[in-house]
């Protein structure tokens, strides 16, 4: 039997834009579907705060929390 530890499978961390503010457009007036990724759950915040910013002129320096409690692990 083979056994798998964390070790061993490459991990993201990631954080979608519409889990944050669920009624946020993106340019198309669609529903925004940004994805944020990065190996680190500060680097997700960091860039979903840009993305925040820039996007929907939001300042999620509010949000920290809610980005962090936002993001998930899953594998590369």
């Amino acid at each position: 039997e083979r056994s798998l530890s964390k070790e061993n499978i490459a991990m993201v961390k990631y954080a979608r834009c519409n889990a944050i503010l669920s009624l946020a457009l993106d340019a198309s007036g669609e529903g925004c579907r940004y994805m944020s990724k990065d190996d680190t759950e500060d680097g997700v915040v960091e860039d979903m705060t840009k993305h925040m910013g820039a996007v929907h002129q939001v300042d999620a320096g509010e949000l920290v929390a809610n980005i962090r409690a936002c993001t998930k692990t899953t594998r590369k």
